[in-house]
C-alpha cells in the first residue's frame, strides 16, 4: 500500500511538473511567482518520493537496480538545486540573466520529460537499446527547441546592408 501511494505522488509531482515547468521556463524578473514555486514544490515531491521508494524497496531490489535508483536519486537531488539556482538568478535579474536562468530550467524540464520516456521505454523488448534511445531524443529534441526559444528572448542584431562594392581603407569605393 505505501509503494502505490509512493508511486502515485511521485507521478502526480512529475506530471505536476511537466505543466508548471512549462510555464516557469518563461524568463520573468524579480521573486519567484507563484508558478515557479509551485516547479520546485513538484519537484521536491520527486525527489522526496523517490529518495523514500528506494528505501522502502533497497532489500528486494538487484544490485543493478540499485545502482540505477540511485543515480536517478542523485539526478533529482541536481535537479531541485538547479531549480533554486534558477530562482535565485532571476530573483537578482543581472544582465544577461534569463540565458542563465532557462538553462537552469531547461536542464530540469529535461529531465523530466527523460523520465517520462524511459519508463515505457524499460517495458519494450530491447529496453537496453530503447532507453539510451528515448533519452537522446528528449535531449536531441530539447535541444533544438530552447535554442529555438532562447534565440526569441535575444534581441537579434541589426543586419546592415552594403551595395557589395569592396571599400578600400580610403572608405572610396573601388
Amino acid at each position: 500500500m505505501l509503494r502505490i501511494v509512493l508511486v502515485s505522488l511521485h507521478s502526480l509531482a512529475g506530471i505536476g511538473g511537466l505543466l508548471a515547468g512549462l510555464i516557469a521556463i518563461r524568463p520573468r524578473p524579480g521573486s519567484a511567482g507563484a508558478v515557479r514555486v509551485a516547479y520546485l514544490v513538484c519537484l521536491g515531491g520527486l525527489l522526496a518520493s523517490v529518495v523514500v521508494l528506494i528505501a522502502v524497496d533497497w532489500p528486494g531490489l538487484t544490485g543493478g537496480a540499485r545502482v540505477a535508483f540511485t543515480g536517478l536519486a542523485v539526478l533529482a537531488a541536481v535537479m531541485v538545486v538547479r531549480m533554486v539556482r534558477a530562482l535565485a538568478v532571476a530573483a537578482a535579474s543581472r544582465p544577461g540573466w534569463q540565458d542563465r536562468y532557462v538553462d537552469h530550467v531547461y536542464f530540469t524540464y529535461v529531465s523530466l520529460w527523460a523520465g517520462f520516456v524511459v519508463v515505457p521505454a524499460l517495458t519494450l523488448p530491447y529496453p537496453q537499446i530503447g532507453v539510451p534511445l528515448a533519452v537522446v531524443a528528449v535531449l536531441a529534441i530539447g535541444h533544438v527547441l530552447v535554442s529555438r526559444y532562447k534565440q526569441r528572448l535575444s534581441p537579434q542584431p541589426r543586419r546592415v546592408r552594403h551595395s557589395g562594392r569592396r571599400v578600400r581603407h580610403s572608405g572610396r569605393r573601388v
